[in-house]
């Protein structure tokens, strides 16, 4: 989580409130054991009732050093946010290198697991050096199976698994929550939430939905829709526990819906003259509730390092236009 103060008391405003810790805007409210903003603080504070520090839980700081240099305070961690980008902007990379990240902060983590096994998906963390086997025993990490039902022979895929695979499924065996009809957007959240409730994960860690193209393959008419606004209100508004979802940008006939989403990333691929290369960028198109800055930062991507940004200076677009700059569609 951030270290950084984004609430402390100005010149303006130099009192803070004893229980919920925001600056008092008035005159304090009178008690002989603090000083508070209003009468319901007060009274919380004296039926025993206490709350964190906001910057404790409210903003967190992803580790993603491309992100993370655009979003200075860090993101609210009541945010729901997309990663939109196409093929070949490392779009799953990022996905995975934000769990990770929480990991070695020592956060809880659910995957929602819809374009590969869970074997698969763990199988991306160990192709970038990073060993989650202790996460996985540690009861820190979660995957929700939305794939493996949907295989017609199961049983036949469990047999023709290699030596490793076999061997992290076996291991994985206890965070692996199977999701019997992927169909079933009820199921679905009931498995998510009850991930959640098992980590106790509330005002610490995330959630990573690897494909939202995948789910709206699987539901149906505005089921995707309605999946996010209700895991944004009772994961994300309700825990303090932000939800990163990637979609692909390919399909331009998908309606677009972005005010469902607190916050989008937008990744693309540029062509990059004379050199006739192609380079990765990342921008922020949108973010409620934290400031950003609006330009394109080129990154790349290396195991063990993760994402990182590359040549600060070429490719970067300052004052990006929100209206005009758009290079991707949003997508739900």
């Amino acid at each position: 989580m951030s270290d950084q103060r984004w609430t402390e008391p100005t010149a303006e405003y130099p009192l803070e409130c004893d229980h919920c810790h925001y600056p008092i805007p008035n005159e304090p409210v009178a008690s002989e054991d603090g000083r508070y903003c209003s009468i319901a603080c007060r009274e919380a504070a004296a039926d025993g009732a206490t709350l964190p520090e906001p910057e404790a839980y409210k903003r967190v700081v992803t580790g993603v050093e491309p992100i993370d240099s655009l979003v200075p305070n860090g993101i609210p961690a009541d945010s729901f946010l997309l990663l939109a980008g196409d093929e070949g902007t490392s779009r799953a990379e990022l996905g995975i290198e934000l769990v990770w990240r929480a990991l070695e902060r020592g956060e809880p983590a659910v995957v929602v697991s819809l374009a590969n096994p869970p074997t698969a998906t763990l199988e991306r963390f160990y192709q970038n050096g990073w060993n989650v086997l202790p996460a996985l025993e540690n009861d820190r990490l979660r995957l929700i199976d939305c794939y493996t039902h949907r295989l017609d022979d199961r049983d036949g895929f469990s047999e023709q698994r290699t030596e490793w695979p076999t061997f992290i499924g076996e291991a994985a065996a206890d965070a692996i929550v199977e999701v019997r009809d992927p169909s079933d957007r009820r199921e679905v959240t009931h498995s998510l939430t009850g991930a959640l409730d098992d980590l106790e994960m509330s005002e610490t860690g995330l959630v990573t939905i690897d494909s939202l193209d995948e789910l709206e393959r699987i539901f149906q008419d505005r089921q995707v829709h309605d999946f996010v606004e209700e895991i944004r209100a009772t994961v994300c508004k309700a825990r303090f526990v932000p939800i990163i979802a990637a979609a692909s940008t390919a399909d331009e006939d998908s309606p677009e819906s972005e005010y469902v989403f607190d916050g989008i990333i937008d990744l693309r691929l540029t062509d990059q003259r004379p050199s006739n290369t192609r380079r990765k960028q990342l921008a922020i198109r949108k973010l409620i509730g934290a400031q950003f800055l609006p330009q394109w930062i080129s990154y790349d991507h290396e195991p063990a390092r993760g994402l990182f940004a590359s040549s600060p200076n070429a490719g970067t677009q300052q004052g990006y236009d929100l209206g005009n700059e758009r290079s991707q569609p949003d997508r739900l």
